[in-house]
């Protein structure tokens, strides 16, 4: 029960983290050295332009927190704005509106009000490679939503005509099979049904598939994530819940021919029992995996008291993985310990009274400790490792030189 209820509270942190959607057009304004006079002088005319309670929102898919897009959409010379928000009057319906440049000033040209009220997805793509952008855009009923659509419009006549529409879970745009093109890569389906990743071209205003591959038709998606694999090919990573306890990673890539799961040839990758997501966790531009493992001398639990060690490696298309980093995780009092690389596969975690200790499994040398107390009980650190507003984290130990203090960590980013 406890673990599933930690569960439950670290799925509600995950998603209400990834929902940045809510900015006031007054909030958008910003300081001269970052903007160009064009730009500044829109957000000064949205005031005007827009209706007085409108919210300009920022998709939840974005690397920016931006809601305004100037782009020249037909190669005209011309450009275009387009500018994204929902009107709490209007039940927070979404509009995309695209506005010109006329005598000095911006003017509305045309205008979407596509039935959503969240937008997880927005690009501007060539996706044909006809000189003209397409506007794509990925709506949901809520931020909360998997169920989504996707509407892909073409700037025609001072108008945005819709070519496509359909529904998704996942959205990536990228060249997956390195044709000096742009793919969409859409996941779809039913849970407990049929769930696939499939691969399209968009040509003459339609998709038209590529390649397939079928997924976890039990999991619940949690984050799909664009990014490289250790060889340099494209894929996206999709992390998944699987029943209360347990985790799944499946990546999707292009193997010359057709989509492929990363690793199938040799059975779905590895179930982890904390939330690991993918992510470039050392900063080198490629995707690392979380995996976890029980230490030796330990049988699993169903508590969220369970130590883990968690690795994080990465894959190449053939399913051969690499491991980047190891870690200790302590996931109820959300801390990990990194693991110097003399050490990996070579410790196990021993439970002490609100602590925990490292041990050389070689001849149960102890290598780190971590204690924890309330800030207002006394004790007898003699290391403080880091504090948070109520608790105290330290050790008694004389710093190990293989095993340094700064090995520890507050799971600020993954908690």
């Amino acid at each position: 029960m406890r673990k599933g209820i930690g569960w439950i509270t670290i799925i509600m942190v995950t998603l209400l983290a990834g929902c940045d959607l809510v900015k006031s057009p007054n909030d958008l304004i910003i300081s001269p050295d970052q903007q160009d006079e064009q730009k500044r002088k829109l957000e000064q005319q949205l005031k005007i332009l827009l209706p007085p309670s409108s919210e300009l929102v920022t998709p939840v898919q974005s690397d920016k927190n931006q809601s305004i897009f100037i782009e020249d959409l037909d190669g005209d010379g011309q450009q275009e704005a387009i500018v994204l928000y929902r009107n709490p009057q209007q039940k927070s319906q979404v509009h995309v509106v695209v506005l010109q440049e006329e005598d000095n000033e911006w003017r509305e040209a045309t205008k979407v009000e596509p039935n959503g009220q969240a937008i997880d997805y927005f690009g501007l793509h060539d996706l044909d490679k006809d000189g003209v952008m397409e506007v794509v855009v990925g709506l949901g009923e809520s931020e909360f939503e998997t169920k989504k659509q996707m509407m892909i419009y073409v700037w025609q006549d001072r108008s945005l005509k819709k070519t496509v529409e359909r529904s998704y879970e996942g959205l990536d745009i990228s060249d997956y099979n390195t044709d000096e093109r742009l793919e969409l890569l859409l996941v779809d389906g039913e849970r407990r049904a049929s769930y696939t990743a499939e691969l399209f071209h968009y040509e003459l205003g339609d998709l038209v598939s590529l390649s397939a591959v079928s997924l976890n038709s039990y999991a619940f998606h949690q984050r799909m994530k664009s990014g490289k694999l250790h060889d340099g090919n494209h894929a996206l990573f999709i992390d998944s819940a699987i029943g209360v306890n347990a985790m799944l990673t499946e990546i999707i890539a292009y193997d010359g021919t057709k989509l492929i799961k990363v690793g199938a040839e040799q059975g779905d990758l590895p179930l982890k029992s904390l939330p690991l997501y993918s992510t470039d966790i050392n900063e080198d531009d490629i995707m690392e995996v979380g995996e976890t493992y029980l230490p030796q001398r330990w049988v699993e639990a169903d508590s969220t008291e369970t130590p883990y060690l968690v690795r994080y490696v990465t894959y190449s298309i053939n399913g051969t993985s690499k491991k980047v980093t190891e870690r200790a995780t302590n996931l109820e009092h959300t801390f990990y310990i990194d693991i110097p690389e003399k050490w990996h596969g070579k410790v196990t975690i021993k439970s002490i009274e609100n602590g925990i200790q490292l041990v050389s499994l070689a001849n149960n040398e102890l290598l780190y400790e971590v204690k924890w107390a309330n800030k207002e009980t006394p004790n007898s650190a003699q290391t403080i490792l880091e504090e948070t507003k109520d608790t105290i984290y330290y050790s008694t130990l004389e710093e190990n030189l293989d095993f340094p203090v700064e090995a520890f960590h507050l799971e600020q980013y993954e908690f």
